[in-house]
């Protein structure tokens, strides 16, 4: 389990950090080459650009909360972040309750910004 601490604390990771990233746009951006109208201008040019983004997972219950690194290589779950219990619920309502990989709500975003002193 990642704490905020960790993440924090960790340069490489704060560096790449993009609370904007989603699965969907991660694809997008460093997994679909050519002239894709998804990222439009915006897109990986090199293998050294890479980003981390939290997604939900809710595929299985109870739903977790992951810190990813997205580069043209691979993606890799760096771990696990651990979120007040209130909040992953209303995460996972805000998506329906249904099954799946998503992005991060504004309310969760801004719950990382105030942990990580990004404000």
């Amino acid at each position: 389990m990642l704490s905020m601490e960790d993440i924090r604390e960790n340069g490489e990771i704060m560096d790449c950090l993009n609370l904007e990233m989603t699965p969907e746009k991660a694809v997008a951006l460093y997994l679909e080459w050519g002239s894709s109208w998804a990222h439009g201008r915006d897109f990986a040019r090199s293998a050294s650009d890479v980003s981390c983004y939290f997604t939900l997972d809710a595929w299985k219950t109870p739903a977790k909360v992951f810190l990813v690194r997205q580069s043209m290589a691979e993606d890799e779950i760096l771990g696990e972040v651990s979120v007040p219990p209130d909040l992953l619920a209303r995460e996972v309502e805000s998506w329906g309750g249904r099954k799946g990989t998503y992005g991060i709500s504004e309310e969760l975003k801004g719950w990382i910004r105030n942990e990580l002193d990004l404000n």
